[in-house]
């Protein structure tokens, strides 16, 4: 397969998108304003996952599209992306199961957690953060699947059906959790799914986008600054309105304007022109390594200074960076490094 091109400016989003994750996690403007945090978090930084899926999905489904026989080859191509990204997330459960210990000791063990640990394990992370994982696996394999039978046109609608059903269930929970008769079924899908925040009803569109970028004609680099500027206003909005209504809250994430703003955005950083460097692929690196691993600092720092979120923050990212850094920079010597990322 010939070498494929690099694309920079998708290397730096992704390590802003890092950023932006810390930043959920650590609620850097919570002491200033509760409100404006709040709002920071549902709108820019509710950005960072699914651009995270898109271009998962974009590097992926451009070198199925780059092979001759995408029946066979593209399988195999998924089959050995699945097998790296679960070996990705094997890694660092293990990492987290101190934390994972730490938090069933606080609440207190018995069997039924141990089958939500098991459940969360395959749906919703074996640890909070990780969730990304398997809902790209899982995610991942409805789209290839449907994809590989039925077109890219079937699969879009299906995951964006998928979407709007979370959609309904993800922010408007407040809703059905007051109404009577509807918070009884509302009840039994939190405790059997927990979340729409999944490979189920989340990942599908995100993945669909990005694979469509990889290989449907692009819009015109105006066209898609424009349609992003549009779209991000829209989200504004959107978040807003929530907000108003009541609904908003810290796990409100599935957002309809999500949708145009992060096809617009990833089609407009494959057009942005910037000449290459091998810092942006460390970049790259570390912002993988800074998401899997800040939460190993964010929870302590998050105990010790539960008063100053914005120092939390900043120290989170410093400890992430450094240890991206060093994993980065130890591989060549230690290769099973490579593991962490």
């Amino acid at each position: 397969m010939a070498k494929l091109r690099q694309y920079p400016a998708v290397d730096i989003a992704k390590y802003i998108g890092a950023m932006l994750v810390v930043a959920i996690h650590t609620f850097p403007f919570e002491d200033i304003s509760p409100s404006f945090n709040l709002f920071f978090i549902a709108t820019v930084c509710r950005l960072a996952v699914p651009f995270f899926f898109v271009c998962s999905s974009f590097f992926l489904f451009r070198k199925i599209h780059h092979t001759k026989n995408q029946a066979v080859e593209g399988k195999q191509l998924v089959i050995a992306w699945l097998k790296r990204i679960g070996i990705l997330y094997l890694v660092w459960t293990v990492i987290y199961l101190p934390y994972t210990i730490w938090n069933y000791s606080e609440a207190g063990f018995s069997f039924v957690s141990l089958l939500g640990w098991i459940r969360d394990f395959f749906l919703n992370g074996s640890y909070y953060h990780l969730w990304f994982l398997p809902a790209l696996m899982l995610g991942m394999v409805i789209v290839w699947s449907l994809y590989r039978k039925k077109g890219m046109v079937y699969t879009l609608e299906v995951s964006l059906v998928l979407y709007l059903v979370g959609y309904l269930i993800n922010v408007y929970a407040p809703l059905w959790e007051s109404l009577p008769g509807v918070y009884v079924v509302y009840g039994f899908f939190c405790k059997t799914l927990v979340t729409a925040r999944d490979g189920i009803f989340f990942a599908p569109i995100f993945i669909c986008i990005g694979a469509a970028a990889a290989k449907l004609r692009r819009p015109n680099l105006k066209s898609c600054a424009l349609g992003f500027a549009i779209s991000f206003i829209c989200l504004i909005l959107e978040v807003t309105l929530y907000s108003a209504l009541g609904v908003l809250t810290d796990k409100s994430c599935m957002f309809l304007s999500l949708i145009p703003s992060l096809y617009f955005l990833m089609n407009m950083l494959l057009q942005i022109r910037i000449p290459n460097q091998p810092m942006y692929t460390t970049m790259r690196r570390e912002s993988t390594l800074i998401y899997v691993s800040h939460i190993l600092f964010a929870r302590l720092l998050l105990l010790m200074f539960p008063q100053v979120h914005l120092v939390v923050y900043l120290a989170t990212l410093a400890c992430s960076q450094v240890l991206a850094s060093t994993i980065i920079r130890l591989t060549p010597k230690y290769p099973w490094l490579h593991w962490l990322m």
